[in-house]
């Protein structure tokens, strides 16, 4: 449905017998033959009744694309299919893409008049927007921005690309480019966002002005630093980055800190003596330098899977030359 009147459109499809589906469309079930034949009959009454036009389109629906193309990507892949009947509704899409600027993906959505397009939810949060190529049986998938991230210009989004409608050859594209591209640009993103925690703490707090427990803003950003070490810590030590002792020396020191509890083992027969440092304490004093380790790491290193998800970072003052990513539209 599109155009001033599409209500109207709308009231047409009911009134014909058609019911709308999880995407929003309306549709008549062709297991049923009868039923089918009987609505698209009553249709061409309810649309003339109601002053709108039924016109066929021979372009392949959307939604089948993409279910087909998150069943060939890694992971488990969620579609749902937004509609756009007038088209300042589509611009929505347009402010919630995580893409360079004059990107063919962009572009599209600005200028060319879209009825629906998809969008792929991964099951690490990951969304990516599918939109046909007006005139040609191609699409282009690029990246939406990460919820609860605010942006920043040391970071562009990664590139859109454009598939053909073989599903499974569109999924490897997608797969080894753009996804590679959208977790080597959200590391960077979080990465950042910790060591702009890092310098709002060490200017808001001085030396013994720490409270315990410590003060909310503070305990915020702490956290985002404990959520996302150990995966840190886990990618460094995988990277083919060749660590001085002193690097790995102080990777065993982080890990103990913060990375993932060991297994319960038995008792010693005789109690072991160990030192328990302030994980807070240490995250002041040190955890820059962690940060500053990762982002150091080849780019031929970096992670393929994204980090946990950084808790928001809204108690914080936003940086002067941040865009924060208000939107939400999940």
């Amino acid at each position: 449905m599109s155009g001033e009147n599409w209500r109207w459109a709308r009231t047409a499809l009911q009134l014909a017998g058609f019911e709308k589906n999880s995407d929003g469309n309306y549709v008549t079930p062709l297991t049923d033959i009868a039923r089918a034949r009987q609505s698209l009959a009553a249709l061409g009454g309810t649309a003339l009744a109601h002053e709108t036009l039924v016109a066929t389109n021979g372009s392949r629906y959307i939604g089948d694309f993409a279910r087909e193309l998150g069943e060939n990507l890694p992971g488990q892949w969620s579609v749902r299919v937004e509609n756009y009947p007038v088209p300042i509704v589509q611009e929505d899409l347009l402010y919630d893409l995580w893409t360079p600027r004059a990107d063919p993906l962009a572009h599209t959505v600005k200028t060319e008049r879209l009825l629906a397009a998809a969008i792929l939810r991964g099951e690490s949060g990951v969304e990516l927007a599918v939109v046909p190529v007006p005139g040609r049986d191609q699409y282009r998938v690029g990246a939406l921005i990460p919820a609860d991230m605010n942006l920043t210009p040391e970071v562009a989004g990664p590139s859109s690309i454009t598939v053909g409608d073989a599903h499974a050859h569109a999924a490897h594209q997608v797969s080894s480019s753009l996804l590679a591209e959208y977790h080597h640009a959200f590391w960077r993103l979080q990465l950042i966002t910790l060591r702009d925690d890092l310098d709002w703490a060490h200017e808001a707090y001085e030396p013994g002005t720490v409270t315990d427990p410590p003060q909310h803003d503070l305990a915020d950003a702490f956290a985002r630093f404990a959520d996302a070490a150990p995966h840190i810590i886990s990618t460094v030590r995988a990277s083919n980055t060749q660590l001085n002792p002193h690097e790995q020396a102080f990777l065993e020191d982080m890990d103990a800190v913060f990375g993932q509890p060991a297994p319960p083992q038995e008792a010693a027969t005789e109690p072991q003596k160990t030192f328990d440092p302030d994980p807070l304490a240490v995250w002041l004093l040190e955890g820059q330098d962690l940060v500053d380790l990762a982002r150091s790491v080849s780019r031929a290193s970096w992670p393929r899977t994204v980090l946990p998800p950084v808790r928001t970072a809204a108690a914080l003052p936003a940086p002067p030359l941040q865009i924060a990513a208000s939107r939400n539209r999940r």
